[in-house]
């Protein structure tokens, strides 16, 4: 009596058009979800980078007992920098640049009001729409 052992090398066209849609439908699920951490990672570095500037800028005020009457980001990092209050300028995590008055994404701006002497820092999100922190004194 002969036996035939057929054996099955390799996999099937069904088999691999299953394993196709179950990886497309976990991708599907993964990748938004992988953006939308990204997104949410850089908005928590923008703040943590807004509350280093505050800090430097009252640690500004203890040593001079003023705020810097700037115009602008750019001159305020300069300025902290200079003093040593700052070891270097920060980066935008959305750009990957030095943060500046002109960043198209995540920005941070500075504003004083000499006759209130009150000063805003503002972190608006990804598209510069919404304010996503405000510090001010």
């Amino acid at each position: 009596m002969i036996e035939s052992k057929a054996f099955s090398i390799g996999l099937t066209i069904i088999e691999l058009v299953v394993v196709l849609i179950i990886s497309a439908v976990l991708s599907s699920i993964v990748i938004p979800n992988y953006s939308r951490l990204q997104i949410h990672a850089k908005y928590s570095n923008l703040k943590q980078t807004a509350y280093s500037i505050q800090m430097a800028l009252e640690t500004f005020f203890l040593y001079h007992g003023v705020y810097p009457e700037l115009d602008g980001i750019d001159s305020l990092l300069l300025l902290l920098k200079d003093e040593l209050l700052l070891k270097k300028i920060p980066i935008n995590p959305f750009t990957n640049q030095a943060l500046s008055n002109q960043d198209m994404s995540g920005k941070i701006t500075y504003v004083y009001d000499a006759t209130t002497r009150v000063y805003k820092i503002e972190v608006y999100d990804k598209f510069n729409q919404d304010i996503l922190l405000l510090l001010e004194n």
